[in-house]
């Protein structure tokens, strides 16, 4: 295809990492890192869930900032995500690269927006956060295939982190649905 958009069928092809181009440029290294999480999506099995893991003590940290300062955090999280995705699938001629997990490490912080300090609430959000993700109800799916069959790079990385944002508000809901009858803690 003419933009180097290609389907990519296996998982270890859906893994591939073109090292020498990652190592041509500082922007192609920060990608890696934006993609990535900083590495985590590097680990050999499941980088989604290691992906969101890796970002949950973040929003723990967070959790005391005003309301703003996350949002802010939140926003530039997610901007570097899509630009780092878009630019990580382009280096390495996949589509939605498995390695990229940026999407679950802001995906999750929507889930757990509400978890205070309470680490079960944390582990919650967690396990709602990931049921979302894999499971992909509507509209996730939606989103994730609308991404994939739109032939833009930009839209592709948009859709690579924006089924995630949307299971991570599926997750939210069900989390204040849970505080809101006292199954969890605020």
């Amino acid at each position: 295809p003419k933009d180097g958009l290609r389907p990519m069928s296996t998982p270890r092809e859906r893994r591939h990492i073109n090292w020498s181009e990652i190592r041509k440029s500082p922007a192609n290294l920060l990608a890696l890192l934006g993609a990535t999480f900083f590495g985590s999506g590097l680990l050999p099995k499941a980088p989604g869930t290691w992906g969101t893991l890796a970002a949950l003590p973040l929003w723990y940290a967070a959790r005391d900032l005003p309301v703003s300062q996350r949002l802010l955090a939140w926003i530039v999280l997610a901007a570097w995500g899509v630009w780092s995705s878009k630019v990580f699938d382009e280096i390495n001629c996949t589509q939605d690269n498995q390695n990229i997990v940026m999407d679950e490490a802001t995906g999750v912080g929507i889930t757990a927006w509400t978890a205070g300090t309470n680490p079960i609430n944390y582990a919650v959000a967690f396990l709602l956060f990931r049921f979302f993700d894999i499971v992909k109800p509507w509209p996730v799916r939606a989103i994730d295939r609308w991404s994939h069959r739109s032939g833009n790079r930009w839209t592709a990385a948009f859709g690579v982190m924006g089924d995630d944002w949307m299971a991570g508000v599926q997750g939210l809901l069900l989390m204040l649905l849970a505080q809101h009858f006292g199954w969890l803690s605020r």
